[in-house]
């Protein structure tokens, strides 16, 4: 299992794919972040949590979405995205946001599913399996 807790560097990645910086607070570390594109404005808030880990809320117009447990953060530049995730040993959950404002939430995903052969997915484990398998790669 991954060591509890995003660090600091994630935290500096973070901030960098996004091009701001974060606001903190005594418990919480925040982002404001407005694609200059789209207009599209998102509300990341990063709460500690004791025993290490992280509580990720995300706001959107028209979502709120919830993270807890968050033990590490995956930041690809590539992808343009960060991944929050979530774990046990047998499931994984993932809260992705991209740079382009856009969010996807992916929670309880059997971790077996990852390593499974894609080609026999249904279209909706498919995109989970696509999606967290970055962050399987990551461990």
């Amino acid at each position: 299992m991954a060591e509890a807790g995003i660090s600091e560097s994630e935290f500096r990645d973070i901030a960098g794919l996004f091009s701001t910086e974060f606001a903190v607070t005594e418990n919480c570390r925040s982002l404001g972040i407005v694609n200059q594109r789209t207009g599209i404005k998102i509300s990341l808030d990063i709460f500690s949590e004791e025993g290490g880990n992280h509580l990720v809320s995300v706001y959107t117009s028209n979502s709120h979405l919830q993270l807890q447990n968050c033990s590490r953060a995956i930041v690809s530049s590539m992808l343009e995205e960060v991944i929050f995730v979530s774990e046990t040993d047998s499931h994984i959950s993932g809260l992705i946001i991209s740079r382009q404002g856009d969010c996807s939430m992916y929670a309880g995903v059997n971790r077996e599913l990852l390593s499974s052969d894609f080609m026999e997915l249904s279209s909706e484990k498919l995109l989970a399996a696509v999606a967290l398998s970055v962050a399987e790669a990551g461990r």
